[in-house]
């Protein structure tokens, strides 16, 4: 099990070095998601959820549609967040670039942030704590942290388990224990520290095998339920399958339906700017082994 994560983990490692080349003013956002989640699976992996290239005031969930032409502009907060996986076991990681600029001290605050966090990791700890440590860091920089994004437990085939990482304190927490497996993903913001979803989605993840009337409906979820069972997957994959737009039609009807949840797109309340720096730990009694 924990080989697998390591596994998953040394895949991130070198993907996040080499989609660095791609992070440049002009270049398409389609073009990045494609070559990390390419370059995942070439190294040996499988795709945890589907890479989220999230821009400015967008935190997460943003991952191109296929017919998306957005390029990179310079000064744009660009968010890199993957996921790979082996044997189910996942690494899941995430950093941010300033595009064409050096790193600020947004950056910085959710770099250092999660530093401080990983620090404190161990056995025993309770991650109340570990959301104070992660809130007076990015408070430090005179920025906020977003308080209704978390950290997560990781299992063998769920992404986001029972258990979460506060960004934030908190009244209450989880006493972390031996061998669970953690990602840490502080957020920092100039805004209004809170995210808001957009009406935009997609990113889904299946949930059950409900009798739906649309025969085109039926057949995604059919796809879906045969090759997407536990993880999140992207619009963009079934788009290669199932082109033009009565693909969005059936999406809508198998999330009406209950078959699918929806991951929408989330972003600062006042649209603030945002960074986020992410990596996957796993507890032990003397400290934390980082994966990512």
């Amino acid at each position: 099990m924990y080989e697998d994560y390591r596994k998953a983990g040394e895949i991130t490692k070198i993907v996040k070095k080499e989609v660095e080349e791609f992070l440049k003013e002009g270049t398409k956002v389609l073009e990045i998601a494609e070559f990390v989640e390419n370059r995942i699976k070439s190294l040996g992996g499988e795709l945890a959820f589907p890479c989220n290239i999230s821009i400015n005031e967008i935190a997460a969930h943003y991952s191109p549609p296929i017919y998306d032409e957005t390029v990179l502009q310079n000064g744009d907060y660009v968010k890199i967040d993957m996921g790979a996986h082996v044997n189910g076991y996942i690494a899941d990681t995430a950093f941010t670039v300033k595009i064409g600029e050096e790193k600020d001290d947004l950056i910085r605050a959710s770099e250092e942030a999660l530093e401080n966090a990983i620090s404190m990791i161990k056995a025993g700890v309770n991650t109340s704590d570990i959301g104070a440590k992660i809130e007076e860091t990015i408070k430090s920089y005179g920025f906020k942290p977003i308080e209704n994004l978390n950290g997560h437990r990781l299992a063998q085939n769920e992404l986001h388990a029972d258990i979460t990482i506060p960004n934030i304190a908190t009244d209450e927490g989880y006493i972390l224990k031996d061998g669970e497996v953690f990602a840490v993903e502080p957020f920092s913001t100039d805004g209004a520290g809170r995210v808001v979803d957009e009406d935009r989605v997609f990113i889904f993840s299946y949930v059950m095998d409900r009798p739906v009337r649309l025969g085109l409906a039926r057949k995604v979820l059919s796809e879906i339920r045969r090759n997407y069972p536990d993880l999140p997957f992207a619009e963009r994959w079934l788009s290669k399958k199932f082109p033009g737009r009565k693909l969005d039609f059936a999406l809508k009807t198998l999330m009406r339906n209950g078959n699918i949840y929806n991951y929408n797109v989330l972003r600062d309340e006042k649209r603030g700017f945002v960074a986020q720096k992410e990596h996957t730990v796993i507890v032990k009694k003397d400290g934390c082994e980082i994966t990512t």
